[in-house]
This record gives C-alpha cells, structure tokens and sequence, in this order.
C-alpha cells in the first residue's frame, strides 16, 4: 500500500511541477506586456494519512495561482499618481497664461503701457504736433487690444476647460462602467478559489491607474475578489454597480463654473487630486478669482485713473455737445448708484463756457454731494444746474445718457477741476470706454477727432499740463488706486504668476521624482525578472527530474514484489 502512496505522491508532485513550469513560462512570455503583474504558484503540503503508528505525508498540492502585489506600495502610488496628475494640470494652465502674457517679449503688456506713457510725455514735449497726438490715440489703442486678446484667449483657455472637464468625465464613466464588469467576471471566475483570475485582474489594475489619473481613488478589495473604488468618500464601483457622474455648466454674473455631481443622488463630486481638479480649478481663471479677474480689475484701474486725469483736462479745441458713455439707471437716484461701475466722490467739477464772439471764458462749479445720505446728487439735479448755466442745456436722453449741448455754435465748453470723478464715471471727456479687459477701448470720438485729446489744464488749447500727469499715472503712486501705480499693479500679477510656476515645477518635479521610486518598488516586487524566473524554471525542472525518479524506482520496487509473489 505504501509504494502505491508513494507513486500517488510523486504523480501529484509531477502535477504540481508542471504547473509550477507552466506558471515561469506565462511570466516569462509576458516580461515586457505593460502593466503585467507577476504570477505566483501556491503551494502547501498535502494532507497526511496514517499508517499504524505513523502519520505519512502524500506529497505536495498547488493551492493557487496569484499576483506578487504590494497593495501598499500600490495605494501609495495610486495616490502620488492623482496627485502628480494634478499638478501637472495646474502647471500646464499656468505655462498656457504666461504664453498669453508672453511677458518676455517687445509686444508684452508692460511694454505696451509704457508706450502709452512716452507717447504722453513726448505730448507734452510738443503740444502742438499732431503726429504726437495721433501717437498717442495709436498707443492707446495698442494698450487696449493686448488686453482685450489677453480677456479672449483667457476665455478661450477657460470655454477649452469646460470641454476637457465633459471629456473626462466621460472617460471617467467609462472606466467605471468596464470596473464594474470586470469585477463581475473576476467573481464569477474566481468562484471562491484561491486563485486570482490573473488576466482580468492585471485589466482592473490598468483601468485603476487610468482613473487614478482624473480622480483620487482609494481601492477596497471584497472577500470575493470584487474590487470596491471610492472617489472623495463616495463609492463610484461597488461588485458590478458602478455610479456614473455628470457635469453641468453654473452661470453667474461675472463667469461660467462647472459643477461635478453624481447622476444618481444629485450629491457633489469633492476632488483631492486628480486631473479633473486641476481642469476644475483651472476654470476660476476665468472668475473674479483668476487671472481673469485680475486682468479685468487692471484694466478698469487703467480706464479708471487716465479717465479720472484725462476728464479734467481741455483738447485744442470745446465741446459743442457731449453724450455720456455710461447708461443711468433711475436718474432719481444718487450718481454712484445710477452708476456702480466707477467710483464717484463727494467733490465737484467745474465747467468752462467760452463765448467766441467776446472771448470771454466763464467757470461754473458743479457740487457733488457723495454722503452716503438721500439728498446726495442725483443725475436729474446735475442736469437742472447746468441748464441754469447761459449757453448751456443738459438732460438725460431716451436711452438713459447725460446728455450737455451748448445753445449757439458761438459757445463751446470745456471741463476743469474735477475732485468727485463724476465726468470719468459718466464717460465724459474721457479717453477709454469700457469698464474691463473685453471691453476697453479708446473712445471712438478721440479716434475722429484728435483735438478732444485734453492735454491741458489751463484753458483750450493752453499748454500740455495734463499730458504730464498722464504720463507719470502709470509709474507714480496713486492714492485713487490705493498708493500704487499701474505699472505696480501689473508687476504685481506677473510677479504672482511667476511665483506659482516656479513653486508648481518644485512641487511637479519632486512628486515626479516621488512616483518614480514607488514604480522602480513595485516593479521590483510585481514585475518579471529574467534571472529569477530561470531559476525557478531550473528549480521546478529539478523537482520534476527528482519526482520521476522516486516514481521509477517505486514502480521497480513493486514489479519486484509482484515477481516475488
């Protein structure tokens, strides 16, 4: 009984050995398969029987098959994964926003302003040249086109965004729509075995690396080989279930977000990481809060502050009539809030009536009641005291303008003196129109007619005065912006934004450096090694060489016993 035992065992370790071959040789033919993880045979020793007083051990027996993993090798590399795929969204929407300023270059915006500058000083140098003074419209001009393309290809970054976040939420539920049925078949497989269904398994980990790349994801595996994946808490495959996601567009007055939110339950998305945080982050660029709004709060210092000097000032020649660019709201209603665009003081501005049959220039001042109260001025007031003026009219038009004409072509008007930027909010005798970076432009009718530019303060056609505070408003200090220049306040932004490139490439480079360590440790423990592999080949041929002899020699043993009988 006992050499039929013995032949039983050796067959069995026979069986074993040639598994064990048949295993090396999978590894070895998969050794440069991406994303194969190396396959290991089980084994545990057979259970033994007894034989009179002894207990004999009947060999070997294969228990599984299964993947070499380091499950927390595996979570940590999932998880620098996420991370490092986030930062490298943000960097690349920062590097595209530099390439937009494009800082660097002799078309940049700090360059374009300090053009407009020059263009006023040389103004002054030469008040009478009207080449100077066309210069000067064609800087402006220059100024207002960067950052209007500067406010497009900002939007345009933004709208490509929104299209990227649609994009990759559809590979997102695409990746868990084919989790969920892998996880079906490796259940069903795997059928509470010991073995891993290698194949399908090796799939699943390729599509957890995949989504790890949009979204940080945590992995739970279940007592049947299922895989349970949860994004931000909330679990996106449970067995075959997987939850799908949506994205929808949030409007609000100043920009266009997007919302992530589970189609089942309506609940939010709440990202870590992830390539689809850095997209959804990237969105606030075009939000108060990004480099958008920042280009929009320069832009309207730049129309703020010229406007505020420039409406102060007199061209070469009056007005005839001027219509206010800024529509009014109830006119019954204090300026500043008939007007919320443009900061308006408590002050007052004057006008200067020119009569060309006598000469004579007259002054009229105009209060500016900004208290905060009910009897502040309302545009309606501001109208009836200039219509009190000889030679003037003013009223407010169908379309909600102020409107000021004088009564005879004999009687032109100029504008002084003004501490309560009343004219500058209303877009009278300014030099920008607009009120943000889409919107800027040098107003059409100083465009036309270059002898509105108002490069003076003492009367008509007297000096360059105001051209030089013009000039010095983009490098001196200002108290209307807060004691800064515009100049600084731009620096400030490129400064900010080369800030956070630089510290976004430290942060990029060290979890790329970080990653690549966890993926030389899991190759080391889940990937094929050539040598390895042959050695256990040499082991398993030894074994098996070994096991043949035992079965031979007990097959020589019982034909001897049976010849004896």
């Amino acid at each position: 009984m006992s050499l039929f035992s013995a032949i039983q065992g050796s067959s069995n370790a026979l069986r074993v050995h040639q598994l064990g071959l048949q295993v090396v040789g999978n590894n070895i033919a998969n050794v440069n398969t991406p994303g194969y993880i190396r396959q290991e045979l089980v084994l545990n020793p057979a259970l033994g029987y007894r034989s009179g007083g002894l207990i004999i051990g009947q060999g070997v027996e294969a228990v599984g098959v299964q993947q070499k993993l380091d499950n927390f090798t595996l979570d940590r590399l999932r998880e620098t994964r996420s991370q490092l795929s986030y930062q490298e969204q943000v960097q690349n929407t920062n590097s595209s926003v530099e390439s937009i300023f494009n800082e660097l270059s002799e078309n940049d915006l700090s360059s374009r302003l300090s053009s407009l500058a020059n263009a006023f000083q040389d103004v002054a140098n030469q008040p009478g040249s009207e080449s100077m003074q066309a210069l000067v419209i064609q800087r402006g001009q220059e100024v207002s086109t960067q950052l209007r393309e500067i406010s497009t290809r900002l939007a345009e970054g933004s709208s490509r965004m929104r299209s990227e976040i649609s994009a990759s939420v559809d590979q997102i539920n695409r990746i868990a729509q084919s989790l969920g049925d892998i996880n079906r078949r490796i259940v069903e497989i795997e059928g509470g075995t010991n073995s891993d269904a290698v194949g399908l398994r090796d799939e699943r980990l390729k599509l957890l690396d995949e989504l790890a790349t949009y979204v940080d994801v945590s992995v739970t595996e279940q007592p049947n080989g299922s895989a349970t994946v949860f994004v931000g808490g909330d679990y996106i495959v449970s067995d075959g279930i997987a939850r799908q996601i949506k994205s929808s567009l949030v409007a609000d007055e100043d920009s266009q977000s997007v919302e992530l939110r589970f189609t089942d339950t309506d609940s939010p998305l709440d990202l870590k990481a992830g390539r689809l945080k850095g997209l959804y982050e990237s969105i606030n660029n075009s939000s108060a809060e990004g480099y958008q709004g920042k280009i929009d709060k320069l832009a309207k210092d730049i129309i703020f502050l010229v406007n505020r000097i420039h409406s102060q000032g007199q061209g070469s020649r009056g007005f005839q009539s001027v219509l206010s660019e800024q529509v009014l709201g109830q006119t019954d209603l204090p300026l500043e809030l008939a007007n919320s665009d443009f900061q308006i003081d408590n002050g007052s501005f004057q006008i200067r009536v020119t009569d060309s049959r006598t000469g004579e220039t007259k002054s009229f001042d105009f209060p500016v009641r900004q208290l905060g109260q009910e009897s502040d001025t309302t545009a309606s007031e501001l109208a009836a005291a200039i219509n009190d003026v000889s030679g003037l009219s003013a009223s407010i038009t169908n379309d909600g303008r102020f409107e000021i004409k004088s009564d005879s072509p004999a009687i032109s008007f100029s504008f002084a003196n003004d501490t309560s930027g009343a004219l500058a909010a209303l877009g009278i005798n300014t030099f920008f129109s607009g009120n943000s970076a889409s919107t800027i432009a040098v107003k059409q009718e100083i465009i036309s007619d270059q002898t509105l530019l108002a490069v003076s303060l003492d009367g008509v056609g007297n000096g360059a005065a105001n051209a030089i505070r013009l000039s010095e408003a983009f490098s001196s200090p200002n108290e209307l912006l807060g004691g800064r220049s515009l100049n600084g306040i731009y620096d400030s932004i490129v400064s900010e934004m080369t800030r956070d490139i630089n510290t976004q490439k430290g942060v990029t480079d060290g979890l790329r450096n970080f990653m690549q360590t966890l993926e030389a440790k899991h190759l080391g423990i889940s990937g094929v090694s050539l040598d390895e592999e042959a050695v256990k080949m040499l082991l398993y041929q030894k074994a098996f060489q070994a096991t043949a002899k035992v079965v031979s020699a007990a097959a020589e043993l019982l034909d001897t016993l049976v010849n004896i009988v």
